[in-house]
Parts: C-alpha cells; structure tokens; sequence
C-alpha cells in the first residue's frame, strides 16, 4: 500500500515487493528490491525516510521519523529483523537489526554492524561498525565476521531467529488476522462477544484493526498496522491521545479493561494488555508493559522498558530498564520535548484532507492492495462523523468509486475544510 502525505507520494525502484498489509507513507524514497513483509510499515508524515538498495523489513517492523527535524537514512542491504524499528537514525551498508531491536533517534549505526535481539540502541548514539550490539543500552560485545553477519541476515530474511541467540519472545505477528481477507489490507473495524468498535472524530490507518468493545474519543489516532483488541473487556482511547505503527494492546475480561486518559502518546511497537494510562503519559516505543499497570498523569516508560505486571508509574517520573524501576522524574526540557512529539502526531486530520482531495480529484490515491466488501456495519458504528467515517470511504473509493459521491453527500464530507 502506497499512500501521499501532503504533497509527497513514496517513490520505490523497481522491482519492490510490498505485502498486502504493508505500508508506505509519504516523503519516502527507496533503491530497487525493497522487501516489506506483512504489516511492516515505513512512514515518512514529516522529515524525509530513504532507503538504499536490496532493504529487507521483517512483519511489523517499523521506521519512522521525528517531526520535520530529523529524518532516516539507511544504506544499501540493510535488514530488519520481526517488530524491529529503525526511528530518525542514519544505518550504514550492510546492517542487521534483529527481532524486537530498536534503533533510535539520531543514532548512528556504521556498516555491517549486527543489533542483537531485543537490543535498544538510545538516541544520539554512535556505534562502529563491524560489532555486535547486546542489551539496553546497546553495548558493543564483540566483533562480527562477514560470513556470520550474512547468516543473520539471511535467516531474518525467511522468518526465522538469528542463529547464535537466545530467540526474543515476539507478540503474535497475525493479531486479528483471522479477522481480516488474506487479500487485502485493511481493517478497521470488527466486531467481538457481541460488542463493536465506537468512534469519535479519530483516525484509524488502514492496516490497523479495532476488535470489540474499542472506544476512541476525539481527536485519537491508531496509526499503522496497530491492533487494539479488547476481547469480551474494553479499551477506551482519550482525546488527543494516539497509538503509534504496530503497537499491540490485547486483552480479555481475565486480565481486564485497558482505559487510557488524554493527550497521551504510545510509541512504536508497544505490547500491553490491561491496565489504566493517565492523562499526559508517554509510553515509549518497544515498551513491554504487564497487566494491571498504572501510569499517572504524566508519567513515562521508557523506550523498551519491561514493566511487570501491577506496577504504578508515579506522576511526572520516568520507569526505566528489564526490569523496569523509578529512574528519576521528568526533565523540564523533557516536557518540551514530549509536548512537541505529541503535536507532531496529533496529525490525524492531515491524513483525512489528503484521502478527500483525492477523492474529490477522482483518485484512487494509495488504496493499493485495498480490498472492497461490504461496509455497511462500519457505517452504522462511525455514526455521521465527518472526519472518522474517512476511514470507511477509503474502502469504497478503491473498488467502488462509484459510490463516492452518495456518500461524501451522506456523511458531508465535502465541508471538511482542506
């Protein structure tokens, strides 16, 4: 799936190879044989995302930027591992980024280095290539020889775990997939125990899939390739609050409800079940957070913390590392920089503008690999709500452009200013 943010459309070499639940947005440009797997997703809503020759992106991996100040650049051969996230970094040749390893903002990654499993390399970090990265913090262990570098790669490649390493517990990959035709590559919207999904004026990608009892107030995001499974429980996602690419928040009435406040950010490739989210918190990318956690107002878990289950993050600290544990309260600059984070992805209307102009221009507009079918219950649950209901029409406008017109007029699209 291709789609344009703003006035950029991604521009891939040829020959690629997307799967249907794979997505590319925006200012991204990619050297030929670039391979993204189910759900993988490389978004480029802001600074720019170029990518060399013969990339490979595991299922659910994600690269990403940070704003218009920084974006991500990665060299030829790269490959990333299942729920990998390469995020407003620079990655020479050759690398290898594991399963569950992250690379983070303005890092710098030389040539045919190897990110370990789970491994978190933090922001601003520069490593030489030609080593092995472990742990969180990522620390060089040892160096790594051209021939195992390229045993690792090639196993990530079909699937499976880098030999010589304890194999990382992954989310299940196919979350909701049962729910969705191996066809196409869209949710959003199903029903569970009886329970639908309700919307307010949200945004919801369409690689992503809300399942039962989902609430999303105002103002919300899910972005790309996220599942927000309730099972026979609730979630409930506050105003302004967002769900960033290929996080995984799955529970049941065993473990409980999932009730997030306001204005609150979870980053990339988050897992969490139950649990209570307090308003103005941050929930960094990779995070692993148990059952029955609690974050207070303003409270943080760091990028790819793991938090056992009951714990409560006190209001306006940081819980970091594996385990995680009080690391020290929130900067004042900290705050700067979450509140600009939080107004870059407050950007949900953006999407909706761009899917209506095309509409109004007669485009089909990125719906590639979009299936139709019938959308007549997604209707009756987003209501007559001018923004969220965009993320039905975009449905229709692929394989039924016809009914367009009907229904913009229905739902009065056509007022949304541009």
């Amino acid at each position: 799936m291709l789609i344009a943010y703003r006035e950029f459309t991604p521009v891939l070499a040829a020959p690629f190879d997307l799967a249907p639940t794979a997505a590319v947005i925006g200012r991204t440009k990619a050297g030929p044989r670039l391979t993204l797997r189910a759900y993988a997703t490389v978004r480029a809503d802001g600074e720019s995302i170029r990518i060399g020759a013969n990339a490979c992106f595991g299922a659910r991996a994600t690269v990403h930027i940070a704003d218009s100040e920084l974006g991500a650049v990665v060299g030829d051969d790269l490959t990333v591992g299942r729920y990998g996230i390469v995020h407003a970094c620079t990655v020479g040749d050759g690398v290898v980024v594991a399963d569950a390893a992250a690379v983070m903002d303005a890092a710098v990654i030389g040539p045919h280095a190897l990110i370990a499993p789970a491994a978190i390399v933090p922001p601003r970090k520069a490593l030489t290539g030609g080593f092995v990265y472990e742990g969180n913090p990522a620390k060089a262990t040892r160096a790594i020889a051209g021939d195992e570098l390229a045993a690792a790669a090639a196993a990530l490649r079909r699937g499976e775990p880098v030999p010589g390493f304890a194999p990382v517990a992954l989310p299940p990959l196919d979350a909701a997939s049962s729910l969705v035709p191996p066809d196409r590559g869209a949710g959003p919207l199903y029903s569970r125990a009886g329970r639908a999904p309700r919307i307010g004026r949200a945004y919801v990608a369409p690689t992503s899939a809300l399942v039962g009892d989902v609430t999303l107030a105002d103002d919300a995001g899910v972005y790309f390739g996220c599942v927000l499974d309730a099972g026979d429980a609730r979630i409930v996602l506050g105003a302004c609050s967002n769900i960033q690419d290929n996080s995984l928040l799955l529970t049941d009435s065993v473990r409980g409800d999932l009730v997030i406040g306001e204005r609150v950010t979870f980053g990339h490739n988050v897992r969490m079940s139950s649990g209570e989210i307090g308003d103005d918190a941050l929930v960094g990318m990779m995070a692993i957070v148990g059952e029955h956690v609690v974050v207070e107002r303003g409270g943080c878990i760091a990028a790819g913390a793991w938090v056992e289950p009951g714990t409560v993050v006190r209001a306006g600290w940081i819980w970091a590392g594996r385990p995680a544990r009080a690391f020290r309260e929130v900067k004042p600059k900290e705050r700067e920089i979450f509140a600009r984070l939080f107004r870059h992805v407050r950007q949900p209307d953006l999407y909706v503008r761009r899917r209506i102009a095309e509409m109004r221009a007669g485009q089909g507009g990125g719906a590639v690999g979009v299936s139709f079918r019938d959308r007549a219950q997604d209707l009756r649950v987003f209501g007559p709500d001018r923004l969220a209901v965009l993320t039905v029409l975009q449905h229709f406008a692929h394989r039924a452009p016809q009914m367009v017109p009907q229904l913009t007029h229905r739902f009065d699209v056509e007022s949304v200013p541009r």
